[in-house]
């Protein structure tokens, strides 16, 4: 009876591990990965990037080879505030990071930037090189 209880034991304490880890997984996902209602709100932000001053003279001068769209609720204290949008702008020298200027989002501005992976390597698409 002994050897059941030890079994048992193991299987709870296995059972347990693995709930807290996908639990934990899940919850960290979540805070990275936009649902439906922030997918409608970056669509919305994209469009005003694009039609921004700063993106006009970005894309001037520099070739632009992706626009991410991004969320980080750990970014802010309030996991509902617009500022944990943001909309990355990635060129052959740099990605630039544009976010709402305040809480109605009535305007973007880029509000910094940091490294491109194309300053380094190659664009992804084509897939396949064609001669």
């Amino acid at each position: 009876m002994q050897k059941k209880s030890k079994s048992i034991f193991i299987l709870l304490v296995i059972s347990l591990v693995l709930n807290l880890y996908f639990g934990i997984n899940s919850y960290i996902k979540s805070t990275y990965t936009p649902n439906l209602d922030d997918q409608d709100i970056l669509a919305e932000m994209t469009s005003m990037v694009i039609q921004s001053k700063r993106y006009k003279e970005i894309a001037s001068r520099e070739t632009v080879y992706a626009i991410k769209q991004g969320v980080n609720r750990f970014k802010v204290a309030n996991p509902s505030s617009i500022y944990h949008y943001g909309i990355y702008v990635k060129t052959e020298k740099q990605t630039y990071m544009f976010s709402c200027t305040d809480k109605a989002c009535t305007d973007v501005s880029n509000e910094g930037w940091t490294y491109s992976r194309y300053s380094e390597e190659e664009p992804i698409l084509p897939l396949e090189k064609t001669d």
